[in-house]
């Protein structure tokens, strides 16, 4: 009796202990809630500015000129999503292990590389005094908003950690992190190409090896759907395939399946007024990245009152003070990452011309001391992921435009004045971001196409290294009111012809220019705008960026139940329901298909084993290199033709090659569901949005406090609706200037950035389900005023 009394005073003590920790942990965050009502002082400010939210949290933010507006906004973002903006500066920066210790190590390895951080504080020394003082009042108001919580942002009390104050070269950083995100896996896959291409150089001649290079990487194919500017191209567009390279053979094992390509890709289209209900041109975007909690984008509408008035709408990126896509009465725009030529790799010495030493700060543990060389332009691709071309004497090294100071900037600002669509085609060269491929519609009606970012001249594949000239209005890549009335990138092959594609792959326009998708979301969007039979609305842009529908598999669907005939099926029993279930499918990238996540997992399985045999003998396995997203058209050009001159992995018949891969998909499929009836699609990779804290703290119930909510969606990589687990839209949007009170804007999660706020989740359902929310924020239901001390009483 004696020990059960113990025992229950202890479990007694244990809950009140427990109880305790909670309820203080539980105050602790609450008081790092931002305030959303009332009043604050705000040293640096030089006239009251206004933050008023909508039921959903979504702020309109309004001052009376453009440095308090951008004071005001780094305030909003720092209240909401300061960790973020932390972690995006630190991205570029190679600063992650300061803060989570060893385990970024790898990480801020190779990112310190590129030296970003000294490159941002050349960018904001060089800019023009009007764009930096935008960016220092951005930086004096992140951190008032910083300061103005009770308790620094819950992430660093869960981390034990103190944030850093935000500088003006933070921002430019936020804005190489995004050159990170969507410009790295590019070099990349060039290193991976240059490796192939001088494996093939050691079995033959330069022509050979080029000729080899082209056809895996396959610049043009029959899904290439590029905007004319005096007719549009209703079927293959051009460019009949080349024979078979005299060097082409399966020379390494078949291997196993290695999955889709990896491709940070996005949908953007417009509509001229000709072909709106309205009048006015009508712009659509989804941009495709890798989804986390907060999301990647933040709402905001911004307001001038005074002077320069303005009033724009759309999502800002947290950590700088710009919209980065919307619509500001005016104009609308939106954009797409563009795949061209902008970085070089080419063979030299490994000790490069100069020696770099750079000091990580790890925490936890000693710094780590990282040695690097460089060249004139460019960074030598050396140390530990490069070992292979290290020993052999002779290393790759890399100029990538990132790393140039006059690629970066802040005049995408600019765009928030612009009138029409000849303004913007003005601006866009003289932007500095991650080349993009933008779309834009005016108020009267007029389209038009165009590369923003800096765009290099000069040819070649060193063009890259040394003195860079850019191209400006006169020469930059454009297409302005084409005569079908539509424009669409979906990160295809966006233009054809000699001068349009030289301006963006330059040496590499036959290998794709830099890593172009396949065009098979291009050909599905393009072929819904043309369809559309009435004056398009915002509900048909909608329809079309939820489009599931598996119109580019489905060839692959007729090659299997060809392929599975009765000889095929006697005495195989998993062969036969296999055929069964793959007649048997809605052509719908649904979740509760099980025909087209078998069709879909029969097409992987055969690339990768032609990619792997193919790449593996080449290189006789001294190096892995990625499956290209444009080698579809090779892949399946050989499983249909089937040429007597190639053997297949394995040697044999190519029927034997394809049966055998039917098989592998089924021992998978098992594998994975147990029975084939089980496999649906959407059990593949649910949805899962999560916070990346709740992966790295193993306590109960941080998932379900920090994570969206899992779901299984409709969508995959080579249709409109792309979805794949946590890889998707990141926002969707369709407006038109002057009309934005009838445009919706969807977002995988709430402004708010705190698991407490009740916006923290706002807007993710109907971002699931495909449901518009408004593209203006509603009504204001809280008002914070920040008054200029001098103000103050």
């Amino acid at each position: 009796m004696r020990w059960l009394r113990w025992l229950r005073w202890t479990l007694i003590g244990i809950a009140a202990l427990a109880a305790i920790g909670f309820t203080l942990g539980w105050w602790a965050m609450r008081r790092s809630l931002p305030a959303i009502d009332g009043s604050l002082d705000a040293a640096g400010l030089q006239a009251e500015a206004t933050i008023e939210r909508d039921v959903r949290g979504i702020p309109m933010i309004t001052a009376r000129s453009r440095v308090d507006l951008a004071y005001a906004t780094g305030f909003a973002h720092a209240q909401d999503r300061f960790f973020q903006m932390d972690l995006g500066r630190r991205l570029a920066a190679g600063e992650l292990s300061e803060l989570f210790g060893p385990v970024a190590l790898k990480q801020d390895t190779r990112t310190r590389r590129f030296a970003f951080r000294a490159v941002a504080r050349r960018v904001v020394e060089s800019a023009p005094a009007e764009e930096r003082a935008i960016v220092e009042a951005y930086a004096r108001g992140v951190n008032a908003g910083l300061a103005s919580l009770d308790a620094r942002p819950w992430e660093y009390l869960l981390l034990r950690a103190t944030p850093r104050i935000w500088l003006p070269e933070d921002s430019v950083l936020v804005v190489h992190s995004m050159w990170w995100q969507l410009q790295y896996n590019s070099l990349t896959s060039e290193l991976d190409r240059r490796r192939l291409e001088r494996a093939a150089v050691a079995q033959s001649t330069p022509e050979a090896a080029h000729a080899l290079i082209a056809f895996a990487w396959s610049g043009y194919s029959e899904w290439d759907t590029p905007n004319y500017g005096k007719e549009l191209c209703t079927g293959a567009c051009g460019h009949p395939p080349a024979p078979y390279p005299e060097l082409l053979k399966f020379s390494g094992p078949i291997g196993a399946a290695g999955g889709e390509p990896g491709f940070a890709g996005s949908n953007s289209w417009a509509i001229a007024g000709i072909h709106t209900k309205v009048g006015t041109a009508l712009v659509a975007n989804d941009m495709h990245l890798d989804l986390g909690v907060p999301a990647v984008w933040y709402p905001a509408r911004l307001r001038i009152v005074d002077g320069a008035a303005l009033d724009i709408t759309g999502v800002t990126l947290p950590g700088t003070p710009a919209v980065a896509a919307g619509s500001n009465g005016h104009v609308a725009w939106g954009f797409t990452n563009s795949y061209g030529d902008f970085s070089d790799i080419r063979w030299g010495k490994c000790g490069g011309d100069r020696q770099r030493e750079e000091r990580i700060a790890v925490r936890g543990a000693p710094d780590a001391v990282v040695v690097y060389h460089d060249v004139e332009g460019g960074v030598v691709l050396d140390g530990e992921e490069y070992a292979d071309d290290v020993r052999a004497g002779e290393c790759a090294q890399a100029a990538w435009l990132a790393t140039r100071p006059e690629a970066t900037n802040f005049r995408l600002l600019d765009i928030e004045q612009a009138r029409r669509v000849d303004d913007v085609l003005t601006l866009a060269p003289r932007v500095g971001i991650p080349a993009q491929n933008l779309v834009v519609g005016d108020a009267d009606g007029r389209i038009a196409w165009t590369v923003i970012g800096r765009v290099p001249r000069g040819t070649g594949p060193d063009r890259l290294f040394g003195n860079l000239e850019f191209r400006d209005e006169s020469d930059h890549p454009r297409i302005a009111d084409p005569p079908v009335g539509r424009l669409w990138t979906a990160n295809q092959r966006v233009v054809d012809g000699p001068a349009l594609e030289g301006a963006l792959g330059d040496d590499e326009v036959d290998v794709g220019a830099g890593g172009y998708d396949i065009g098979a979301r291009a050909r599905q969007i393009r072929d819904d705008l043309v369809g559309l039979t009435h004056p398009a609305t915002e509900a048909d842009m909608l329809a079309i960026q939820t489009d599931s529908r598996a119109l580019f598999i489905g060839r692959w669907r007729f090659l299997l139940l060809e392929l599975l005939d009765e000889e095929a099926m006697n005495a195989a029993p998993a062969r036969r329901e296999f055929r069964a279930r793959v007649s048997d499918w809605d052509a719908h990238a649904s979740p509760e298909s099980v025909g087209y996540r078998l069709v879909r997992e029969f097409r992987g399985q055969v690339l990768d084993s032609l990619w792997h045999s193919f790449a593996t003998g080449l290189s006789g396995g001294r190096f892995e290199v990625r499956r290209p997203a444009q080698f579809e058209s090779p892949g399946w050009r050989l499983v249909s033709e089937r040429p007597p001159g190639v053997a297949p992995p394995g040697g044999g018949a190519w029927r034997v090659f394809l049966l055998s891969r039917v098989d592998a998909s089924i021992t998978q499929l098992t594998k994975d569901c147990g029975t084939l009836a089980a496999c649906t699609y959407g059990a593949r990779k649910p949805v899962a949005v999560r916070h990346p804290l709740s992966r790295a703290l193993s306590l109960p119930l941080i998932p379900r406090l920090l994570d969206m909510p899992t779901q299984q969606l409709p969508g995959d990589h080579n249709m409109p609706r792309v979805q794949d687990g946590a890889f998707g839209a990141s926002e969707r949007f369709a407006v038109s200037p002057g009309r934005e009170d009838q445009g919706y804007l969807e977002l995988p999660g709430g402004p708010s950035g705190h698991p407490l706020s009740p916006f923290y989740r706002s807007g993710f359902d109907d971002w699931t389900k495909g449901q518009p929310t408004p593209f203006l924020p509603g009504p204001a239901v809280h008002r914070l005023a920040l008054r200029p001390l001098s103000s103050a009483p």
